[in-house]
């Protein structure tokens, strides 16, 4: 055998060690029209796939241009309610993590998402999550224009909190209506570390008061749309909200490398909000002094509630879908919670 062909091989077995994909698709084999007939969470559709929330003609394999021959389009609700959220998902993905080559104890992914029509007020993308809880993912706000991330993470309090959080600050670049974006992420089961790219630039999680938490195993991938909005005073969505995915890959690692320019993220760029589902408090962790905070239920009822430090006492809130707005001297940030 030649030295060339030992090379290769040595490489292609290096390569195989280092990283496992556990689920991927470029929706190219599918026929353009209704992803499934069923939006119930348990009617499978086409490539395996199922959905849930809205109707079946909410969710489309559409054709694309030369580089996104086909892609899957999500058309999101109009409200800010439960019912208006979007989901896309296989199932398998439990299993293949835990049939993972030994020492492959990262997960990570990559994604191409459209921006679609990049109206009305939408949060859209993907997210890795546990049997309980989310643990990563990565998503775009149509009001902000911005790629934001999720993250499970635990704070710093007396006892100490677990729960999934909403992260923003992590680019301050924007991106129009009909924009593809290419982005990754990762978690390290063993370390926790939590990482993010972002069109090429990629950072590791920090999050003032908070820390990330390893030992979480992966069951699901999902696709998902979710309405939010700032404030009482904005206008009810109209319209159809589109956005799309295309190309994405979930890889079991033991690289956690998304991009050869790494950097650390500064803690004073982030905001973290969360848990959500909230049952007791709500946080918002980050360094910029908070100036001023509301919360509005989905009928724009603005609810009476009191800052202490760096939480909201949300006890004695109904259950239901609230929307979180406050203000630092970097802006405006405005999220959509659950209250349990």
């Amino acid at each position: 055998m030649n030295k060339t062909l030992l090379i290769a091989l040595s490489l292609s077995a290096s390569f195989s060690l280092s990283a496992q994909v556990l689920e991927s698709d470029n929706y190219n084999s599918y026929n353009v029209g209704n992803l499934t007939t069923a939006v119930d969470g348990t009617t499978v559709g086409q490539g395996g796939m199922y959905a849930y929330g809205g109707t079946a003609a909410n969710y489309q394999i559409v054709t694309g241009d030369a580089t996104h021959a086909k892609y899957l389009q999500v058309t999101g609700g109009s409200d800010g309610t439960a019912t208006s959220s979007r989901y896309v998902f296989k199932s398998g993905l439990a299993t293949a993590w835990s049939n993972r080559v030994s020492g492959n104890n990262i997960i990570k992914g990559s994604v191409e998402i459209y921006t679609g029509t990049s109206t009305n007020k939408h949060s859209s993308g993907v997210s890795v999550v546990s049997a309980t809880n989310g643990i990563v993912g990565i998503r775009y706000n149509s009001q902000t224009k911005t790629i934001n991330g999720l993250a499970y993470l635990q704070v710093n309090g007396n006892p100490p909190s677990n729960g999934y959080y909403s992260i923003t600050g992590l680019t301050t670049n924007t991106y129009p209506a009909n924009t593809w974006i290419k982005v990754g992420y990762s978690y390290n089961k063993t370390t926790g570390a939590i990482t993010y790219n972002i069109a090429g630039s990629s950072q590791t999680l920090a999050v003032t008061g908070a820390s990330t938490v390893a030992g979480l195993d992966p069951s699901e991938f999902d696709v998902y749309s979710s309405p939010t909005v700032s404030s009482a005073t904005d206008p009810a969505n109209t319209g159809p909200t589109t956005f799309g995915i295309d190309n994405y890959v979930v890889e079991a690692s033991s690289n956690a490398t998304l991009a050869t320019d790494d950097v650390k993220n500064t803690k004073t760029s982030v905001i973290a909000i969360g848990p959500n589902p909230a049952i007791d408090y709500l946080n918002i962790l980050t360094e910029e002094k908070i100036n001023a905070v509301e919360i509005f239920d989905v009928t724009g009822r603005k609810v009476p509630v009191a800052l202490e430090g760096n939480r909201i006492n949300v006890r004695d809130l109904n259950a239901g879908t609230y929307i979180i707005s406050f203000e630092t001297k970097a802006g405006k940030v405005s999220e959509k919670f659950i209250k349990k």
